[in-house]
């Protein structure tokens, strides 16, 4: 087998060489810098550009690119299949980067959650706990970025980690040229995991000159501040045998931590528990704050000394209630604001790429790739350093920081302990540094054989390194030991009490009440870097060949067919402590947050798959083409054993101008190494309500667990719809499309608060995952991967687009892009099923993104509308829990107007600015139980930059 390491170095190093001697030798002829994209232009074996005359979407585009030019429409077809006159019947949205940069000019993965079907993808906008470090996550129809097949080039990408989500963040955005989004279960085409659909990033190979962007940017609140730099090169040599292509890109956003710098984060809006004998057992709330505890600390029990809180010096004084009060919650009073979690991660990214390839002969062409990323996201985890609910401080009537005054009447009434709640504001907040290198190398060839059959076959060693730190990470234990001071009656000095027992553990007294600033050595024994280091690797070999087979009586015959082979692994080391057992939970991770495992697994993959096109009829009364088109695939996984997909589909052409097209599929996902081999990540939830006790629960314990008897997910894909191009309307085109996707045994964790109303509502499975004390109170919840019965989604996507010539000099660019969900149905056994289609976030009705673009030389100006649905705030909720209520959604408006300087080469400046009117997210969405990606929780953000092209 090749070695991995010797695979990535040699494919760098190769198209160095291919480029390096070759163009010493021979002078690269001129050719233009923006080279147009042709629309006929055929697929490669492995399917990396497909086009057709007829198509399902076209790009608009949104100003010059390195890849098209301001006219050249670019159809796609969704399929692997060389198109001649084909129009595949799997529905498929393209974008072009230009049009792509001009909506959001950050990343391709912010600027895709534009698309309708992929609002939901995950971003480091919302980056709240030790999970997801702040990647980008392609998510389709929100059923989760592990059942969207992510492609780079029409190969895969290596993930980041064992989750197998792959990080669009580390995609070469210099030279894509466009994104397409086969919006329809494609695993027999393109390979497991793509239940939902595909996305592929289309490199422009063959682009000649040099391009590059430089760009800033900064919130109308003066924070997130952006820097952007882009940077392409691309010549032929050899007399045009070869190409080589490099690029490099740098981009940083320094992040917004402070939650509570948003008017919506001050409201404090979210619904809380009610007290005993109320109409409802919840409400929705204001100014909803924590009663629990405080910053300088707050007694809680027993009953004589409840309501007792400390100032800034440690002098008791009293604590202010408000209304609706429970155990933890209540409105009003003096108790802090829950809204401790940062709006959007620190991003620091390095992407380097390059590739050459050389033709050895007509025939064949030897091809060679590498690519190189380095990320870098940091943010403080979702809540202070504290001991609350469970987790709460035993103080003593003997500690030496208590008040004399407590102390006196502690003594009086005979009280030993007082219980404590306490956000340590006094400490470092916990941060979370999370760093991602990546090294992929390609090396490949490809041609013709057979008079057009085309074929391409290629090698992929790849390789992530993750370290994830969480500095300042409470030690629980040595918290409590540190709290607990006492007098050392030999010497009259502040010792920690277990010092007394154990001289020379290294404990160093903090005083907990008001606010003290602990000494550098307080802060080393309390806290701790909590460290996890994985390596994940892959290794993919492919061939695939593709062309016409044979001519039928309607035309050529078509097919593909190719084998993959395909190794994962991950391997997993942590600090000694996130594994050593911790009294204060009683389970295993010493520290607050984080207590990764060590922990490792991989799997092998095989696979083949056969597609066809045959032409059925052609110019017979109301058909002016028939066309069938179908694929298998077999795949086989060395720990969940083999499965076959399929798809059937048809294209119906009535004219040049209508056409119908539907598909039937059978998709497959496989479990990802952690949802098997995951040995449990450790955080704590906040807030949890807890419908057995009627409360809100905090502080709760949630542990990831993985689970090695997982099967494979099944989903079953029905698509139709419609495409109209008018010949009375020139540079018109719509296309309407119906799906329905339904997956049996889906692969998921329910989170913590499905799991905790999935055990009240009767779920035996659930409820074998929530874990209470002897008192009954809530202390820890499994989120343990398990193939749950059913999920069902279904709704309409639809597209209409026109382009004109409307003066000599001015080119007029119209698109809608719009989704309606009419089903969203997860069922689990034993628990009745809830539709959530119209519930705000995770499931809205209706998305919808309009754009305008007018070019008028030199100026150009684009616009744009992104609408998400209103909805309800949680449907699953019982009309004795929680009073229904709809609330509304937001239209955000974008806008970017450019100038083309009047100088050599193609130079643009430009302007844009997102989110005009500043829409910021509903105070209670932004607490709700999803969807907050869905939403703008950042504001208006202004940006100005130059692209320029020579």
């Amino acid at each position: 087998m090749i070695n991995r390491k010797t695979a990535i170095c040699g494919a760098s190093a190769l198209a160095m060489t291919i480029a390096g001697t070759a163009t010493a030798q021979v002078q690269p002829q001129p050719q233009p810098a923006v080279p147009a994209a042709s629309p006929s232009a055929s697929v490669t074996a492995d399917g990396t550009s497909p086009a057709a005359d007829t198509g399902t979407a076209q790009i608009s585009s949104a100003g010059p690119a390195p890849s098209e030019t301001a006219d050249a429409d670019i159809v796609v077809t969704g399929s692997r299949i060389p198109a001649n006159g084909f129009g595949a019947p799997t529905p498929v949205t393209v974008a072009s980067a230009t049009q792509l940069n001009a909506a959001i000019p950050t990343t391709l993965g912010e600027a895709l959650k534009q698309l309708p079907a992929l609002s939901s993808s995950v971003g480091p906008r919302g980056a709240q706990t030790s999970s997801g470090q702040g990647g980008a996550y392609l998510n389709l129809r929100n059923l989760g970025p592990t059942r969207t097949l992510t492609l780079f080039d029409g190969r895969r990408f290596i993930p980041n980690d064992g989750s197998g989500q792959v990080d669009t963040n580390l995609f070469p955005q210099a030279l894509v040229e466009r994104v397409e989004v086969v919006t329809g279960g494609a695993s027999a085409a393109y390979g497991s995991d793509a239940v939902a659909g595909v996305v592929n990033f289309i490199i422009n190979k063959k682009f000649t000159g040099l391009t590059g962007t430089i760009q800033g940017g900064v919130t109308t609140y003066g924070d997130n501040a952006e820097q952007k730099y882009e940077i392409a090169y691309g010549t032929p040599f050899a007399g045009g045998r070869g190409h080589f292509l490099v690029s490099g890109e740098f981009f940083r956003n320094e992040g917004v931590e402070d939650r509570l710098s948003r008017s919506y984060s001050r409201k404090s809006c979210q619904p809380i528990a009610l007290p005993a004998g109320s109409a409802t057992s919840r409400e929705f709330a204001c100014d909803v704050r924590v009663a629990n505890a405080t910053f300088g600390g707050l007694i809680t029990g027993p009953t004589a000394f409840r309501g007792t809180t400390f100032d800034a010096s440690g002098q008791p004084i009293p604590f202010i209630y408000g209304t609706s009060l429970t155990n933890s919650t209540m409105i009003g009073g003096s108790g802090p604001r829950p809204q401790f979690a940062p709006l959007i991660s620190e991003l620091e990214k390095h992407i380097a790429y390059m590739r050459a390839s050389y033709d050895l002969s007509d025939a064949v062409t030897v091809f060679a790739e590498g690519n190189y990323g380095k990320t870098h996201n940091d943010y403080q985890v979702g809540s202070y350093s504290n001991q609350i609910g469970t987790t709460a401080l035993i103080i003593r009537r003997d500690n030496a920081y208590l008040p004399t005054s407590i102390r006196d009447r502690m003594t009086a009434l005979g009280t030993q302990t007082l219980t404590m709640g306490r956000y340590d504001d006094d400490l470092p907040r916990t941060q979370v540094n999370a760093d991602n290198e990546t090294f992929r190398g390609v090396l490949g060839l490809e041609g013709t054989v057979l008079s057009g059959l085309k074929w391409n076959t290629y090698v992929e060693a790849a390789r992530n390194d993750r370290h994830l730190a969480l500095d300042y990470d409470l030690i629980q234990q040595n918290y409590v030991n540190a709290a607990d001071a006492v007098v050392n009656p030999a010497n009259g000095q502040i010792v920690c009490r277990s010092t007394l027992t154990t001289p020379g553990n290294g404990c160093v007294p903090v005083n907990v009440f008001g606010f003290h600033a602990p000494t550098d050595a307080a802060v080393n024994y309390v806290t701790g870097t909590n460290t996890a280091d994985q390596r994940f690797k892959e290794f993919v070999a492919a061939g695939s060949i593709a062309g016409t087979a044979f001519q039928n009586w309607a035309g050529d015959v078509g097919f593909a067919a190719g084998l993959e082979y395909r190794k994962q692994s991950f391997n997993q080391t942590v600090d000694a402590l996130s594994e050593a057992f911790n009294p204060v939970t009683n389970a295993e991770g010493a520290y607050r947050v984080g207590n990764a495992k060590a922990q490792s697994g991989k799997y092998e993959v095989t696979e083949g798959f056969l597609e066809v096109d045959v032409p059925l009829l052609r110019d017979v009364n109301l058909f002016k083409a028939l066309d069938f088109n179908g694929a298998v695939r077999r795949t086989h996984y060395t720990t969940s054993g083999s499965v076959t997909t399929w798809k059937a589909g048809l294209t119906w052409a009535i004219n040049n101008e209508l056409r119908f097209r539907g598909t039937r599929s059978r998709d497959i996902r496989a479990p990802s190494l952690y949802e098997l081999f995951q040995r449990g990540t450790t955080s704590f939830q906040p807030q949890v309500f807890d419908r057995a006790t009627n409360s809100t629960a905090t502080n709760v314990r949630s542990v990831v667990l993985g689970n090695l008897n997982l099967t494979p997910e099944v989903a079953k894909t029905t698509t139709f719809g419609a495409v109209y191009s008018p010949a009375f309307l020139r540079g018109f085109n719509a296309s309407i499309d119906f799906y329905d996707i339904r997956i049996k045994d889906a692969i998921a964790s329910l989170s913590f608060q499905q799991t905790l109303d999935d055990c009240f509502n009767g779920s035996s499975a659930s409820c074998a995952f929530v874990r209470r004390n002897d008192a009954g109170q809530l202390i820890q919840i499994d989120l343990v991967t398990q193939n749950l019965a059913s999920f069902d989604t279904r709704g309409i996507d639809f597209e209409m687009s026109y382009k004109s010539r409307i003066a000599a000099d001015a080119n007029l660019s119209l698109r809608l892009l719009g989704n309606y969900v009419d089903r969203y149905i997860q069922r689990t056994p034993n628990v009745v099923a809830v539709d959530r289609a119209g519930q705000i976030g995770t499931a809205p009705h209706w998305r919808m993104t309009g754009q305008v673009q007018l070019d008028t030389a030199p100026f150009s100006v684009f616009t744009q509308g992104r609408f998400i649905g209103g909805g309800a705030y949680d449907k699953a909720t019982l009309p004795t829990d929680l009073a229904q209520r709809h609330f509304n959604g937001q239209l955000l408006v974008d806008t970017r107007i450019g100038y083309k300087l009047p100088i050599g080469g193609d130079v643009e400046t430009y302007l844009s600015v997102t989110n005009v009117f500043n829409q910021l997210i509903n105070p209670y969405v932004s607490n709700g139980p999803s969807g907050v990606q869905d939403f703008d929780s950042i504001g208006r953000t202004f940006r100005a930059g130059v692209r320029f092209t020579f």
